[in-house]
């Protein structure tokens, strides 16, 4: 019984965590609005019978950004608790670790695939949409790498550290190519 609370309480936060960045990033206007969104802002919600097929594909493709965030957390934050461990050798680290990289994992393959949607199975673009891309690509796989040998408790957390290291690096330069594609170039320096 305790398990199945404790996976609806972990299903719960995820969705939770998951969609909270998607209300927080917007239509990425910052404070530009046109009259056509205003306008669109001001209608009344429509009722869910009247909603399109290519109204479920739009919410699709909008909600990679949201899938992204609940991985980055769970991998920084397990190199985070990892490097306590290295300090502080526990039990209690190693299982928190595990699961954090494992649910990391998850999220990172299902960002991937929403990424995949957002763009649709086109392997055109600029060199930043194709090192977002294929970055997005290699984080899912060395997160689920690391989920395999978190989940086998090695002897040695070498290579689980060396994961997390690659993956860290990864997710700074994988959030900055994003950023540059949702924003534009040069847009950690724009006022």
């Amino acid at each position: 019984m305790k398990r199945s609370i404790s996976a609806l309480a972990m299903m719960c936060l995820a969705v939770l965590i998951a969609f909270s960045p998607a209300l927080a990033h917007g239509e990425n206007t910052h404070g530009k609005q046109d009259a056509g969104t205003a306008a669109v802002e001001a209608a009344p919600a429509r009722a869910a019978d009247n909603v399109s097929p290519g109204d479920v594909m739009t919410l699709l493709r909008n909600l990679h950004p949201a899938t992204v965030h609940f991985a980055i957390a769970l991998f920084v934050v397990a190199g985070l608790t990892e490097a306590v461990g290295v300090f502080h050798p526990s039990t209690e680290f190693e299982g928190t670790v595990r699961i954090m990289v494992m649910a990391g994992a998850a999220g990172a393959i299902i960002a991937a695939v929403f990424g995949w949607i957002h763009t649709g199975l086109w392997l055109g673009g600029d060199g930043t949409m194709q090192l977002h891309r294929w970055i997005g690509m290699a984080i899912a796989l060395v997160g689920t790498a690391a989920a395999i040998v978190a989940n086998n408790r090695p002897q040695s957390r070498t290579l689980l550290r060396a994961a997390l290291i690659i993956l860290t690096i990864a997710i700074v330069a994988q959030g900055y190519l994003g950023g540059e594609l949702a924003h534009g170039a040069g847009h950690l320096w724009k006022q």
